[in-house]
């Protein structure tokens, strides 16, 4: 694939073509990582580093980080030998004591070569430099996007089965939904997650394992479409941006959504006019339940989702897939002095001793 810019990416955007070219990755989602194929994926970014002039890496790739990975290679290189490095998607939160410590070390390497951090909310870009001790001049905005698309939408009707759906398991709090449910016996409650409650669910509860499979996705997909309403239970206190792309893809699907609040959900949402956001507590998910449940509301219920519906078609794959690009290529116009690493060896003078190694980069 022609690639004039000389942009790689281990992203993958269908209206790229022609503009960034996807790094042939030796797994292919949701396939599990092994450690060898992430060995793989850092290699080819190391050698993709010596032939391009920019690689946008992902943040959240893999078991072990190979693109953050390839970041600390690519720090030990001089800046002239480098290509543009931007890093996007999930960023991490600081873990505590020593492992925190080794977490911070990594990404003091990492950040040699990284030119650009590009997050997922506003909140977010404030707070990084302060997790990560980070140049702020650093840190952009690409906002989160659904996934689903409206083919994948029109292919199959499902009848909403009026349970209220919640799932996944990254920084989600499930114990407060549950003790909400309570108050609502005659309605039942799916949750597609791994989180096990230490105390008896109620009846009408019910949790549905959803292993990472090749048809994991899909099935969560089918689920949150026959749901009646949907709920995004985000751990409150979190220091990064978690749960957008689930609560986009509810509101692409016009599902009444209730979110707690978190970090970045307000760049995405406001509050009862797109979804409901609320502050994560039994209070809050009870009242908003009884909302969306009540027969006398459904008029305006159904008028939100309709709004949420448009206000998610406005953070679409698409839309995201230019946003990168343009931030790559401005990047690129901004260090318009750095040879790529190919052309550096090229122009050193004969004679001169050996070319470094290559460059890789991977996360």
């Amino acid at each position: 694939m022609q690639n004039p810019q000389g942009i790689v990416s281990t992203l993958k955007f269908h209206n790229w073509a022609g503009r960034v070219r996807t790094l042939d990755l030796p797994y292919r989602a949701p396939a599990p990582h092994r450690a060898w194929d992430e060995a793989v994926t850092v290699w080819r970014l190391l050698g993709a580093a010596r032939r391009e002039r920019a690689l946008l890496l992902n943040s959240a790739s893999g078991r072990y980080h190979p693109d953050l990975i390839a970041c600390v290679l690519l720090g030990c290189l001089p800046k002239r030998r480098r290509p543009v490095v931007a890093l996007m998607g999930d960023m991490w939160e600081p873990s505590s004591g020593l492992r925190g410590l080794i977490e911070k070390a990594i990404v003091r390497l990492a950040d040699r070569s990284i030119d650009r951090y590009l997050v997922y909310s506003t909140e977010e870009r404030d707070l990084f430099p302060e997790l990560w001790n980070v140049r702020p001049d650093k840190i952009g905005v690409c906002h989160c996007y659904h996934h689903v698309s409206d083919e994948e939408l029109a292919a199959h009707e499902l009848a909403d089965e009026g349970y209220i759906f919640a799932g996944g398991d990254s920084g989600r709090d499930y114990a407060p939904l549950v003790e909400a449910a309570w108050q609502f016996p005659e309605t039942s409650f799916v949750l597609a997650t791994a989180w096990t409650s230490p105390t008896p669910l109620p009846p009408n509860v019910k949790t549905v394992l959803a292993e990472r499979t090749k048809t994991s996705h899909a099935e969560f997909i089918r689920l949150m479409r026959r749901a009646r309403a949907v709920v995004v239970p985000i751990r409150q206190g979190l220091r990064r941006s978690i749960g957008q792309q689930t609560f986009l893809n509810s509101m692409y699907m016009g599902k009444p959504t209730i979110i707690s609040g978190g970090l970045g959900v307000r760049d995405h949402v406001e509050n009862g006019e797109h979804a409901l956001i609320v502050d994560g507590g039994i209070a809050g998910y009870a009242g908003a339940l009884a909302w969306i449940l009540d027969p006398q509301n459904q008029r305006s219920v159904a008028e939100m989702a309709d709004r949420g519906r448009e206000r998610a078609r406005h953070f679409s794959p698409a839309r995201t897939a230019d946003s990168l690009c343009a931030e790559v290529v401005a990047l690129l116009s901004a260090t318009e002095g750095r040879p790529l690493a190919r052309h550096a060896a090229m122009a050193a003078p004969l004679g001169a001793g050996s070319s470094e190694p290559p460059a890789a980069q991977t996360r």
